[in-house]
């Protein structure tokens, strides 16, 4: 009896080894196998797109695998830390976007344009049904992760024949995916316009979660999740930061006291409280207050309205839409903080200067 129940248990280990693709040849390609299936086992891709995999992917579709992989990227990088992790839930209670799209009210979609992976085709249509072609997916990929370390891969390391071909508002997408590895050639060509099939979309996104990947919204603002004081609104190419008091005093409190009075800048000036110094710190990820922002510590301290040039976007403190507004310019390339805070294609350093009004 006993030999009979440890065959058991070792036939039903091998069962479980075997990946659940359906018995009727509708599975992944070779190569995509196991990909696929660390994808679906890790909870990326929803039972409608575990089918079909040679089949091309919509925008709709693609937003969702994106928008999973990036929560559930969190979910990995701060095991056991519920505190720190970002949900689905509390982006949607955090942030008001104020852009609606008419053919698409999925929250999914919500998200990804909320964490910069979209943008509508127009400024109210989203066209969810719309295949998306090869350089299209590098755009929507890189739009999502591009903070952390990249660079822009040369056409000659590419080698793609086809590199021509790619259209120019492509090309820094095209370069920083095969950077980061999120996307490679098919054989000797990029293949620009042919269409991403779904099991080269999952392949995509599971290299996503597997990045050290910097949560943000519109893909620039890194934003912590403790910090549940603050509010955004999201348009297009903006993104307004709010105070609301809790009445509390609570993590975010201490940090942002702490930070002031150990700022070798502000440490001897009387703390003027947390809004002031939120307006600063709780982004300093993004506005490197101790060098390349420097010159906006004491005003924003002292609450003055100003307002920045950071190269890739504007920074206004304390204007009348809100505490703090980021607008970022329709410029090629993406910023990058590696050997650096960078931006532009080809990338130039930052530099931060006041803007009079």
């Amino acid at each position: 009896m006993k030999k009979i129940i440890a065959l058991l248990v070792v036939v039903s280990m091998l069962f479980a080894a075997v990946p659940a693709f359906a018995a009727d040849g509708d599975s992944p390609s070779s190569w995509a196998k196991a990909e696929v299936q660390k994808a679906i086992d890790i909870g990326i891709v929803p039972e409608r797109l575990q089918s079909k995999y040679q089949t091309a992917i919509t925008r709709e579709e693609f937003a969702e695998l994106i928008v999973n992989a990036v929560f559930k990227n969190s979910e990995r990088m701060y095991a056991g830390v519920k505190e720190l992790q970002w949900t689905a839930e509390k982006v949607l209670d955090r942030v008001t976007l104020e852009v609606e799209f008419e053919d698409a009210k999925q929250d999914h979609v919500k998200l990804a344009y909320i964490l910069g992976s979209i943008n509508g085709v127009s400024e109210t249509k989203f066209a969810p049904d719309k295949l998306i072609t090869r350089q299209e997916a590098a755009m929507m990929l890189v739009n999502t992760s591009h903070i952390g370390p990249i660079h822009y891969t040369s056409p000659e390391t590419l080698g793609y024949s086809d590199y021509n071909q790619i259209a120019e508002w492509a090309k820094p997408a095209v370069r920083v995916a095969n950077s980061v590895g999120f996307m490679q050639g098919e054989g000797s060509k990029f293949n620009p316009k042919g269409n991403i099939t779904r099991e080269q979309a999952i392949a995509t996104v599971i290299r996503l979660y597997e990045r050290n990947h910097r949560f943000a919204l519109r893909g620039n603002l890194i934003v912590y999740a403790p910090y549940h004081e603050l509010k955004y609104k999201v348009g297009k190419n903006y993104i307004i930061a709010d105070f609301e008091d809790d009445d509390e005093f609570t993590r975010f409190d201490e940090d942002m006291y702490s930070v002031w009075v150990n700022d070798p800048t502000l440490k001897n000036t009387e703390y003027a409280g947390v809004e002031r110094a939120a307006a600063v710190f709780a982004f300093q990820a993004i506005l490197k207050p101790r060098s390349k922002g420097k010159g906006a510590l004491v005003p924003t301290a002292a609450g003055k309205s100003t307002k920045w040039d950071y190269g890739y976007m504007t920074v206004s403190f304390f204007d009348k839409e809100g505490m703090v507004k980021f607008e970022y310019k329709d410029i090629p390339g993406f910023m990058t903080q590696v050997n650096g805070y960078k931006y532009g294609y080809p990338f130039k350093e930052v530099e931060v200067n006041q803007i009079f009004d």
